[in-house]
């Protein structure tokens, strides 16, 4: 996938047409495509900038910022509880794995275990 265009050679496109230049002879002098001129065009006239859109791409969180924010409280309420535990009290739709991988991570919490004392 080609970069997207520089903020400098985006803002000289659209100076240009607004002056009135033609999608052909613009394309001549900056060397782009003219379908390129043609998005970006449309791009101003949606949003009103000549910013590049963000990429969508990247898998998006399950868990949402409410239940992580569940997760850091009960944690804090109750520091030895398991992660299965967690699972089943907040019926959380992750595995035990990528609950210990979210809380040791992201939330940089550790569980604390109760040790035995036989």
């Amino acid at each position: 996938m080609p970069k997207p265009l520089s903020k400098d050679l985006r803002k000289r496109i659209i100076d240009a047409k607004l002056r009135g230049d033609s999608e052909d002879k613009i394309a001549r002098e900056k060397e782009v495509n003219k379908s390129t001129i043609t998005k970006l065009w449309s791009l101003y006239r949606e949003t009103g900038s000549y910013e590049a859109r963000p990429n969508p791409c990247g898998r998006k969180p399950v868990l949402s910022p409410e239940q992580l924010e569940q997760i850091t409280s009960k944690i804090n309420e109750q520091p030895d509880i398991a992660l299965q535990e967690l699972v089943d009290v907040l019926c959380l739709p992750v595995s035990v794995s990528a609950l210990c991988r979210t809380v040791n991570n992201k939330l940089q919490l550790h569980i604390k275990k109760k040790r035995c004392t036989l």
